[in-house]
């Protein structure tokens, strides 16, 4: 999905402000000129594209970015803690898969960037509250079909702690199809408190996918002209993927993929888009053409 008017000022608004405080005026120019013009011409790519070249511009110019390695342990061991319960849950619930999918919707609120915090009290709520997410009924029946006849499954992953919600999903899936083969594939740097394969270790991603691995580059949405060729193999493989969060369905939406996908409404955009509340969960599924 590329840049439209309402994405450019958005990313103008959030970005020419971004700069550490304190910064010396000739440097905060600088910036300022160059994220301008990264966005402005970024209109023929995709907003996790853009995104990527704007943090390279604040590399280039102020130096590391903020460093998140502390809030990701912290809300993947968060998130572990809960596993269990939430398991229980989904494994009691008369519709599993249902649940499951509205526990992945509720994960995705563990979304730094979207937020710029996230309150561990405000999380524990939702997560108490997801039986109030809605899920397209349509779509997840179509989703339980196509993962019930598929053989390989290929997964994009979105934030930390969340990625806990993705293993019961995904959990729950194989459950389903026990001869369903998974491939998660997870950020290939960090980017804001987006998982990686180093988180995908902590939460123990090995217990329901036959393959873990990075995107292979720094987007922080799923790209296909952009990840790697490992990346891609399984994508090409997979019969069914399943994307998570507002910034892969940025970087896939359009690609024609038997994808689904599973976030939380957190932006403009994307409320106007599927005219849905703030915070309301979204199943949807690519249109293939």
């Amino acid at each position: 999905m590329l840049l439209n008017e309402g994405c450019v000022a958005c990313l103008l608004r959030k970005k020419l402000n971004n700069f550490p405080a304190g910064a010396a005026p000739e440097r905060v120019a600088e910036y300022q000129r160059r994220v301008r013009l990264a966005i402005e011409n970024g209109r023929a790519y995709s907003s996790p594209e853009v995104n990527a070249d704007v943090s390279a511009i604040y590399r280039d110019v102020f130096g590391p970015e903020r460093d998140y390695a502390d809030i990701k342990r912290r809300f993947n061991a968060l998130m572990l803690e809960l596993e269990v319960a939430m398991q229980a849950d989904v494994d009691a619930a008369p519709d599993p898969l249902a649940r499951a999918v509205q526990y992945a919707m509720v994960g995705n609120y563990i979304d730094f960037a979207a937020l710029g915090d996230v309150d561990e009290d405000e999380l524990r709520r939702r997560l108490e509250a997801v039986d109030g997410m809605a899920v397209d009924a349509a779509t997840l029946e179509a989703l339980r079909c196509e993962a019930l006849r598929a053989r390989r499954l290929a997964f994009f992953t979105d934030n930390c702690g969340e990625i806990v919600t993705d293993k019961v999903l995904l959990r729950t899936l194989r459950r389903m199809n026990p001869k369903l083969r998974v491939a998660v594939i997870l950020r290939g740097a960090p980017v804001v408190n987006d998982a990686t394969v180093e988180d995908a270790v902590q939460v123990g991603m090995g217990e329901v996918a036959q393959a873990v691995l990075g995107s292979g580059c720094d987007l922080p949405g799923a790209v296909l002209t952009r990840i790697s060729a490992e990346a891609r193999a399984e994508v090409d493989a997979a019969d069914v993927i399943i994307a998570k969060g507002q910034a892969n369905y940025e970087g896939l939406s359009g690609c024609g993929r038997n994808i689904f996908y599973i976030f939380m409404c957190k932006c403009d955009l994307f409320i106007r888009r599927f005219n849905a509340p703030r915070f309301s969960g979204v199943l949807t599924k690519e249109t293939i053409i």
